[in-house]
Formats: C-alpha cells, sequence, structure tokens
C-alpha cells in the first residue's frame, strides 16, 4: 500500500513474492484443456494463462471530504475506462485444482505432471521513458511433493 501524498521517489520500485494456487472445491470451474469448448466435462486440472494486474485508489476524507470513495480498477467492480494489465506468461502452466501426488518424471507444470501451485516474484521499477514502468516475472512452477520447475523470466515494459 502506498500514500501518494508522503512516498518517497524510491519507493515507486518495488518487489513483491506472490504464490498463485487453483481455488478448490469450486465444482465446474476447471476444466482440462480438451474439455474447454464442453464446460459439462469438469476436470481435476485449470490452466493459469498468466497475471491480470490493477489497482485501487482511496480517495479518502483526507482529500474528499463531501463524498469520499475508491476508484479501482479490479474486474470485480463496475467497469470505469481504467482497465486491467493482463502479463502472460511464455507458455501455459497447467495446474491440479485439488492437489494431487504424482509419480511422472516428466516436466512439471505439464499435462503429464500438473503443478500444485506457481510461486512469482514480481518487481516494478521506473522505467527510462517518460511514465512508463518496467515490470520482470520470475516464475516457477512446483509440485505438491516441493519440485520446481524455474521458467525464464519474462520483462513486460508499459
Amino acid at each position: 500500500e502506498f500514500d501518494l501524498v508522503t512516498m518517497k521517489l524510491e519507493e515507486m520500485d518495488f518487489t513483491a513474492n506472490v504464490e498463485l494456487r487453483p481455488r478448490a472445491g469450486q465444482p465446474g470451474n476447471c476444466y482440462d484443456a480438451e474439455s474447454l469448448h464442453d464446460k459439462a466435462t469438469p476436470s481435476k486440472s485449470v490452466v493459469c494463462y498468466g497475471l491480470v494486474l490493477w489497482f485501487e485508489t482511496g480517495f479518502t476524507s483526507r482529500f474528499c471530504k463531501e463524498m469520499p470513495t475508491t476508484l479501482s480498477t479490479s474486474p470485480y467492480t463496475p467497469k470505469t475506462h481504467w482497465y486491467q494489465t493482463l502479463l502472460t506468461f511464455r507458455e501455459p502452466i497447467p495446474m491440479y485444482s485439488e492437489p494431487a501426488y504424482t509419480s511422472s518424471a516428466s516436466d512439471i507444470g505439464t499435462d503429464a505432471n500438473l503443478a500444485a501451485k506457481i510461486i512469482l516474484r514480481i518487481s516494478i521499477a521506473r522505467a527510462v521513458r517518460h511514465r512508463s514502468i518496467d515490470i520482470s516475472v520470475e516464475t516457477s512452477a512446483v509440485t505438491v511433493e516441493g519440485r520446481k520447475l524455474r521458467y525464464p523470466a519474462q520483462i513486460f515494459n508499459l
């Protein structure tokens, strides 16, 4: 969380660690790659294609005494002229929607050896170009047993 009134220039660049897991116990929400077109065939796997980023800005009573509000670009709030940012992975990562153990020796995050979670390291820094940012994403797929596959880092300029 940032306070745009008091934050310092060096606080604009930051790194965050994030762990993604599919929602468990959501019947009908997860489908395997073959049944994506046939929504009547639920599966125990789901495919993660990337990340969605958005922001929320509080116009609190400190500055908007008459009508404090929050501007959000979340996909779960009413639409505004602002949009979310989509960062796609180089390749989709198949994951278990319900954790299960595998004995597969195949690559992690493949249809034969689904990931149980995705660990991300996201860094955001001011870009050289005015009013732009650079975002780097380091991605690892992890099995229930803790085996890990690291993907090449990706750089996005916005």
